[in-house]
């Protein structure tokens, strides 16, 4: 009998469960790496420039620190991409493909919206539209930090299911209003189309 030649044997290895098992996991590390050459090509920075202690976390919405540290109070709107692209994804694939590739969906998704968001036609247009009048962009950090926040809120709407998740949705849009006058929902109306009042509101 004769043995298999090199390439038959690194055919069975592309066809070996254990490998499609990997990879999605492959992928989302390419996409992720991909992000940040990208983001670094834009000329985002690394990390806050300012002089000032590195923290993980600013709470203040409107601060010089927004966006250039890990986490400030606008990753909320990040964790619920996480739960629109899980629903956007299962809709589109109807319960044929795994959590794994439905993951891989939301981090692509997540990645191309931070580097389309730190381009200079976005930053500008967030500078006209909304009350982010000094937004200049994210960190690199941040910009990563938002990918973590996403892949949390897949997750956790992932658990929930539709209709919980929907309504954890509903509570952090109304929590973000109340406390910083600013939400997901908000953002993508005013990127959209800028309503004086809505902006006016929010700067008050």
């Amino acid at each position: 009998m004769p043995e298999p030649n090199n390439e038959t044997q690194i055919d069975g290895l592309f066809r070996h469960e254990s490998f499609r098992d990997y990879l999605p996991w492959i992928l989302m590390a390419a996409v992720l790496i991909w992000m940040t050459l990208q983001l670094w090509f834009l000329g985002r920075i690394w990390w806050c420039e300012l002089d000032s202690p590195i923290y993980i976390l600013t709470l203040d919405p409107i601060s010089d620190h927004t966006s250039q540290h890990f986490f400030d109070p606008y990753t909320l709107t990040h964790l619920l991409h996480g739960f629109l692209f899980l629903w956007l994804a299962q809709l589109l694939f109807r319960g044929k493909v795994g959590f794994a590739w439905l993951l891989l969906v939301a981090v692509f998704a997540e990645a191309v919206w931070e580097v389309v968001e730190n381009s200079p036609i976005i930053i500008e247009r967030y500078r006209q539209n909304t009350a982010s009048l000094e937004y200049f962009g994210d960190s690199i950090a941040n910009s990563a930090g938002d990918v973590i926040a996403c892949i949390v809120g897949f997750i956790v709407a992932y658990k929930l299911k539709f209709w919980k998740s929907l309504a954890v949705f509903i509570v952090v849009e109304i929590f973000l209003i109340l406390t910083i006058r600013d939400s997901l929902i908000i953002n993508i109306i005013l990127l959209i189309y800028p309503f004086e009042a809505l902006k006016d509101w929010q700067i008050g």
